[in-house]
C-alpha cells in the first residue's frame, strides 16, 4: 500500500471512530455498551494486525490504538452519564408512584372509628 492510502485509511478510521463515539448520545444504554466493546475489540484487532503483519507501519498503527483509546475514554464518559440519568428518571418514577400510592390510600382508607380511639 502506498503512504496516501495508508493516510486516508487512518483518517476515514478516525472519522469512523469520532461519529460512532458521537452517535451513543442517541441511542439505548445497551447500545452504547455494545459500541465500548466493539472499540475493546477494535483495540484487540490493531494490536493482533501490527504483531502479525510484518510490513505494517508502526506509526499507522500507534495513531489508530491513541484514537481508539481516547475515543473509548469518552464513550465511557457517555455510558456512564447515560446511565446515571436513567438511574435518576427511574428513582424519580418510583418516588412519583410511591406518593400517589400512599395519597390514594390516605383518601380511600379513611380511618374507622375503633382506630380513631
Amino acid at each position: 500500500m502506498t503512504y496516501p492510502a495508508l493516510i486516508g485509511m487512518s483518517i476515514a478510521a478516525t472519522a469512523g471512530v469520532f461519529l460512532l463515539v458521537w452517535s451513543m448520545r442517541k441511542v439505548g444504554l445497551r447500545a452504547q455498551f455494545m459500541v465500548l466493546l466493539a472499540l475493546g475489540v477494535t483495540i484487540a484487532f490493531i494490536m493482533l494486525v501490527m504483531v502479525q503483519t510484518p510490513h505494517f507501519p508502526e506509526w499507522l498503527g500507534v495513531s489508530m490504538m491513541v484514537v481508539v483509546f481516547v475515543a473509548s475514554l469518552f464513550g465511557t464518559r457517555n455510558f456512564l452519564r447515560s446511565l446515571a440519568q436513567d438511574e435518576a428518571r427511574e428513582e424519580d418514577e418510583a418516588r412519583q408512584e410511591f406518593l400517589r400510592d400512599s395519597v390514594e390510600n390516605s383518601f380511600h382508607n379513611p380511618a374507622s372509628p375503633d382506630q380513631i380511639r
